[in-house]
């Protein structure tokens, strides 16, 4: 058994066996040495226990946005266990989730994130946590803390109270440098801190994803290219979703001129990652079936994800007709557009619109790096320091 739920078992034998137990969770949540997952294991002490399943289900065999509602074939996995959807189509999500919380004494967390506040993950974490915390639900948290995959480099601005939504938790930078562990910390601290939250470390830190967390993150090089690339949802541009490289393929069919007569002079601007020219058909999402022009980005020393896809926006908006930012209500809850969300700052989109300039968006960038860098510093569990790149 691995050292994490070693330790769970270990200090929670007892919790475990009187039941009344929450698992939210996905794939990641296997242990190789005894070959089995972990709500199994539980599942093998307890006839108590509700599986929490995240957006693109159990197994990430489900695209963005997709409801997850085929939990039943979970079951064939564990019998006792019961599997509830937590990104389904109920209106009352948060009242959903507090009926389920009344049930539990011991909710156990072991899921991966990715380092970029796009994640409904988190936003489920933190949803839960204000639920418990604001009705002072006597449930024991233990989080199985994982490495964050997008490491300790920080980029953006804390989101706004005006552009939260399920995708984006407030006060929030687009990429945070936590493991998804320490943001618990935080977060809990800024609830007022009455959680009783246990994090367990992990002790080994892995350098590859081992199991993918979702299925448009299949590379290690993804994570670090997501917090930026994933803006290219709020636009008409393909993302990669359908292609064996998500968020590092980009393109659309009408990219093609627009490629040819720009791509030597960008790359020669902007260093810090190369574009390489490319064709590619997605087989489903934006386009699919259709010939794409587009890149792949290729990271390169002082890469700045969210930094550099915001200068490539702009570019491709002032030089390319066909290129649009995509309309109406993106996410379910939420008034505002798709770029509005994910941007989730003023002067981002100022810039994006062309009014604000590039020194004004580094600065703000840079401001809002180096506080947020201070603020969390009480909640760090490991030797490794978040960092700014230096512009």
């Amino acid at each position: 058994m691995n050292n994490q739920y070693y330790q769970l078992f270990n200090l929670h034998k007892h919790s475990i066996k009187s039941g009344g137990i929450g698992l939210f969770c996905n794939q990641v949540s296997y242990d190789f040495s005894e070959r089995k997952y972990l709500f199994q294991l539980i599942a093998e002490q307890t006839d108590s226990l509700k599986v929490l399943v995240p957006e693109h289900g159990f197994f990430a065999e489900l695209q963005d946005q997709e409801i997850v509602d085929t939990i039943s074939h979970y079951k064939e996995l564990a019998r006792s266990a019961s599997f509830i959807s937590m990104y389904n189509n109920s209106s009352n999500r948060v009242g959903n989730l507090l009926k389920l919380l009344k049930e539990m004494n011991l909710l156990i967390i072991d899921i991966q994130d990715v380092g970029a506040r796009y994640f409904t993950y988190l936003t489920t974490i933190a949803e839960t946590f204000r639920i418990i915390n604001d009705l002072e639900l006597d449930i024991q948290v233990v989080l199985l803390d994982k490495p964050n995959l997008a490491g300790r480099q920080v980029e953006g601005s804390r989101l706004l109270c005006d552009f939260k939504s399920f995708i984006g938790w407030e006060g929030i930078p687009q990429r945070y440098g936590l493991t998804i562990g320490e943001l618990s910390l935080f977060l809990n601290d800024q609830m007022g801190g009455n959680l009783n939250l246990e994090v367990i470390k992990y002790s080994l830190v892995e350098d590859n994803l081992g199991i993918y967390p979702s299925p448009n993150i299949p590379h290690p090089n993804t994570p670090h290219v997501y917090p930026g690339q994933c803006l290219l949802e709020g636009t008409n541009l393909s993302e990669g979703r359908g292609t064996t490289r998500p968020f590092e393929f980009f393109g659309a069919p009408f990219l093609k001129e627009f490629m040819e007569s720009w791509i030597d002079d960008w790359n020669l601007e902007n260093p810090e990652a190369i574009l390489r020219p490319l064709l590619f058909e997605p087989t489903f999402h934006k386009y699919k079936g259709e010939k794409c022009w587009g890149f792949q980005l290729h990271p390169q020393k002082n890469y700045h994800s969210l930094l550099y896809s915001l200068k490539l926006l702009k570019a491709i908006k002032e030089e390319c007709i066909d290129f649009s930012y995509r309309e109406g209500p993106y996410e379910a809850g939420s008034d505002l557009t798709a770029i509005e969300i994910l941007a989730g700052d003023d002067t981002i989109l100022s810039y994006l619109k062309g009014e604000a300039e590039l020194k004004t968006l580094i600065n703000k960038l840079s401001e809002e790096e180096a506080a947020w860098i201070k603020l969390v510093q009480p909640f760090i569990l490991y030797p490794e320091k978040l960092y700014q790149i230096r512009y």
